[in-house]
């Protein structure tokens, strides 16, 4: 008797929660329904504000890549000037004779694998536009060559490397040189310079 007692209990709480739980979602779809019309007006109002969120980002992210292709760009005008430079250290280290011709050519003779050998680092003009830069001709039977060949400037996808200055003079036993470059595209400019002790027959 008491065990039907606990069981009719049982169906009675049973149904009751199907019941409450029916209710429930009558009542939650009925408040769905009811807003169904809102959601394209939500829609409306909120596609203006993402508009503007989606441009302010790719102003963002183009601001971040012009920067980085100016940093590029002056670091490799740094690169190239010093470099240059020190190539042109490297070959004066070595000379048995130096010569500065004008302020803006050097030249050196030197040896190479017994042969002589003579370079000439000039400061030239560029032609059809390009920027000015500096040019390397070496003269000997095997290791010379014709023309001469650049050494820094040209236009790149990162700027327009310029050599606005370059000098070589002679002084107290010692070959001093100086290099500026300019990237037109930023206007930024770096020098370069350094010092050779002068072959014994110069000094």
């Amino acid at each position: 008797m008491r065990g039907r007692c606990i069981s009719v209990a049982g169906d009675k709480a049973w149904a009751m929660w199907k019941k409450v739980r029916g209710t429930r979602r009558k009542g939650c779809a009925s408040s769905l329904a009811d807003e169904g019309g809102y959601v394209l007006l939500e829609f409306l109002a909120s596609f203006p504000v993402y508009i503007m969120l989606l441009a302010s980002l790719f102003a963002v992210w183009l601001f971040f890549l012009k920067s980085y292709v100016v940093l590029l760009g002056d670091w490799e005008l740094q690169q190239e000037m010093r470099l240059a430079l020190e190539r042109i250290a490297q070959d004066a280290a070595l000379a048995t004779r130096i010569e500065c011709r004008e302020p803006g050519a050097l030249h050196i003779e030197r040896f190479v694998k017994g042969e002589k050998c003579s370079l000439d680092y000039v400061l030239r003009e560029g032609r059809k536009g390009l920027p000015p830069y500096i040019s390397k001709k070496a003269s000997g039977e095997t290791y010379g060559y014709s023309a001469p060949q650049p050494m820094t400037g040209g236009r790149n996808v990162f700027g327009s490397l310029a050599v606005v200055e370059f000098r070589c003079e002679k002084r107290d036993g010692l070959l001093l040189l100086y290099l500026m470059g300019e990237n037109r595209r930023t206007k930024k400019r770096v020098a370069f310079s350094t010092a050779v002790c002068l072959p014994q027959a110069d000094r």
